[in-house]
């Protein structure tokens, strides 16, 4: 499942914004080429902070990671370098993952089990010396 959809986008920023960030080739359409290379990256990223710590894909998704999802994919989407509030909320965003990949804030998904280690210890000998002797 994924954690932002171009509806979401939408939402958050208005149809004429998503389409003035987004429209490429300058025909007056949104490319959806480029809005799902944003989303998709965005979703890479957070995956890459959640792997080994979370059971990916997360479902549901949390409200959390679609808010950080748009601000990563807001952020994607601007070439030429973003508006400050949109590069501090990113910067935000990436903050909050480390936070998240550390273990200081837990998301209500399945976490990945973790694994236990082997021990070691002295159980004695394995062969006694009677059966030794043929080796």
């Amino acid at each position: 499942m994924a954690y932002l959809t171009e509806q979401d986008l939408t939402q958050r920023i208005g149809a004429a914004e998503l389409l003035r960030l987004s429209d490429r080739d300058g025909d007056g359409q949104a490319d959806a080429g480029v809005i799902t290379g944003a989303i998709s990256e965005a979703e890479s990223t957070i995956n890459g902070y959640l792997t080994g710590r979370y059971s990916l894909p997360i479902t549901p998704v949390p409200a959390l990671l679609t808010g950080l999802a748009a601000d990563i994919a807001l952020y994607n989407l601007h070439p030429w370098g973003a508006p400050e509030e949109m590069r501090l909320r990113f910067k935000d965003a990436m903050a909050t993952l480390k936070q998240i990949a550390a273990g200081d804030l837990v998301l209500s998904a399945e976490r990945v089990p973790s694994v236990s280690m082997p021990q070691w210890g002295d159980s004695g000998p394995v062969l006694s010396e009677p059966r030794r002797k043929g080796f």
